[in-house]
């Protein structure tokens, strides 16, 4: 799903986090709101710039006998758990385009803990040598070795051995971050110092791989037998965030100063 344009909020306004969930219009006339024409929140904060947050996660649900799993969508959950129209949106999407480029400065991933309920995981496991990657779609995983890609993407590592020979374990609470674009040093500016530039609509998900470059998905990730017995999922909860040139002014902006005006 790409979104059409953006709702905005400005810091007076801003009274908790932002998501990118956002629908408000039903296109296909089945009475649930399947598409937005405002969405996703962002904040303008700087005059002439959106700065965008999204969150969300990727379920692991199955044990290792059920099958290990390299690629998972992310969800972006909606805020109105009690309206059945506006459900969650399931792919997380940035709608960069040429003429108004989105440039992304953070990406995190981490291992779900819960709050000692029972009801989640105590961590995810995957094969020895395998790579949680949070980062770009482009029909896989994208090196970490491109321009802006260490901005772009954050990568789970581990060397926590598992209950079985050949798997390792990301405990639950474990956590990755992206590069920073920050320049903290003199001479030549690094790939992985710089924003990454999206110039079309770019979605985001969670892989498996052998490393950081790898272009291709390995192995997957699982949570233990006795987790998924008691009915316990695993998650990795993620966030990108970037910043956005603002759309050009329109009508919308003049109106309430043209309509009423007193003359005397």
């Amino acid at each position: 799903m790409t979104y059409l344009s953006a709702k905005k909020i400005y810091p007076g306004n801003w009274a908790e986090p932002l998501n990118g969930w956002y629908k408000n219009i039903d296109t296909d006339g089945d009475d649930a709101n399947n598409a937005s024409k405002g969405g996703p929140t962002s904040v303008l904060a700087v005059p002439g710039y959106r700065y965008f947050q999204q969150r969300g996660y990727v379920a692991v649900t199955t044990a290792s006998g059920a099958g290990a799993t390299a690629t998972g969508s992310v969800i972006v959950p909606s805020p109105y758990r009690q309206d059945d129209t506006r459900p969650d949106i399931t792919g997380m999407v940035i709608s960069g385009s040429s003429t108004l480029p989105a440039y992304v400065y953070r990406a995190t991933i981490s291992v779900a803990s819960g709050w000692g309920d029972g009801r989640v995981a105590s961590g995810v496991y995957a094969a020895t040598g395998n790579v949680i990657t949070f980062g770009r779609d482009s029909s896989g995983p994208v090196s970490v070795s491109g321009d802006g890609e260490a901005v772009a993407q954050a990568n789970l590592t581990s060397t926590t051995s598992g209950a079985q020979a050949g798997e390792i374990f990301f405990a639950a609470g474990s956590a990755a971050y992206s590069a920073n674009p920050l320049i903290v040093s003199t001479g030549t500016v690094g790939a992985s110092s710089i924003y990454k530039q999206l110039t079309s609509s770019t979605t985001l998900k969670v892989f498996a791989r052998g490393t950081t470059t790898g272009t291709s998905t390995s192995g997957g990730w699982y949570i233990s037998s006795a987790d998924a017995n008691a009915g316990r999922s695993g998650y990795f909860v993620v966030e990108v965030c970037y910043i956005q040139p603002d759309e050009a002014a329109g009508y919308e902006d003049i109106d309430g100063y043209l309509l009423g005006r007193t003359v005397s």
